[in-house]
């Protein structure tokens, strides 16, 4: 076997599953599953000035990704509350206990509206 190479993104994403231990549910309620596996969202894009950490970075699903950046067009209000929403997950820096828990699920519902307006 050969060497395994991660990238910046994969070796954050794994930092972030190591202090974040998600119960089968990422920080939008919406289940991690063979095909809606983790990914990162960056809460200030790397475009407009943001960087790879951890105090940058969001622990969600593909699905929960493209919603949320339907969402970006669509509700930008909202967009920038989830956004809020994952700072105080960082700073907590522990897994999502069932205030947190409860929150995603608002804040999955209010996302789902925003996708079928």
């Amino acid at each position: 076997m050969g060497n395994v190479y991660y990238n910046k993104n994969q070796l954050l994403l794994k930092e972030l599953i190591k202090i974040y231990m998600p119960e089968g549910f990422d920080w939008l309620s919406y289940q991690i599953t063979n095909s809606n596996i983790l990914t990162l969202h960056h809460i200030i894009k790397v475009a407009d000035g943001g960087n790879l950490s951890k105090d940058n970075a969001a622990l969600i699903t593909k699905r929960a990704h493209r919603a949320l950046n339907i969402c970006e067009n669509r509700d930008f209000i909202l967009y920038l509350e989830i956004n809020n929403f994952f700072k105080e997950i960082i700073a907590k820096g522990e897994p999502l206990d069932e205030y947190f828990k409860s929150e995603a699920k608002q804040y999955k519902r209010a996302l789902s509206k925003t996708l079928y307006k």
